[in-house]
């Protein structure tokens, strides 16, 4: 397989891979918030430290998706989420799983400060908490790394398209 097919095969698989984390992290995180709730420590902590794999995997898959060229991306990957492949403004932060997983993670995290400032947390699920929290910072800081790689003037495709609409508005 040449080096163009091998970036469309990384990009195509990685998202893919990624869609089946975030419907796994889904379901843990409705598991995790049960157990908060009821004060099942030991389930919480079997939860979160799922998800923290889970998120680790993630940034593991998102290395794998992104291990081509700039030029490959600008030339290939970058056309194929726009016009006419898919409609204008694509961006991943409009997958609902994915906006779904970031609203359970932001409740349960809430949810673990209140209990934890309530003095309720045993250490082990603080600690495992802790090892969640920095998961998924080092995923942001990697997907930050992904798209300075791809994209260093930092302009997605949807700002592009909001941009658009905006000067389009302002001439009318």
């Amino acid at each position: 397989m040449n080096d163009t097919g091998q970036a469309v095969l990384r990009w195509k698989l990685g998202h893919q891979l990624f869609h089946l984390h975030l419907t796994a992290m889904n379901g843990l995180l409705v598991e995790a918030g049960h157990a908060l709730e009821r004060s099942r420590w030991p389930e919480l902590e079997t939860a979160i430290d799922k998800l923290t794999i889970l998120y680790d995997a993630a940034t593991s898959t998102m290395r794998y998706a992104s291990d081509f060229s700039q030029d490959l991306y600008e030339r290939v990957i970058r056309p194929s989420m726009a016009p006419p492949f898919m409609g204008p403004g694509f961006s991943g932060v409009l997958n609902a799983e994915h906006e779904q997983m970031l609203g359970r993670l932001t409740t349960l995290r809430r949810g673990f400060k209140a209990a934890d400032r309530a003095g309720r947390v045993p250490g082990d699920v603080r600690s495992a908490a802790a090892r969640l929290w920095s998961a998924q910072s080092r995923n942001r800081r990697h997907h930050i790394f992904v798209c300075e790689k791809f994209v260093p003037e930092g302009g997605s495709l949807l700002s592009e398209y909001w941009q658009s609409q905006q000067s389009a508005t302002d001439k009318e």
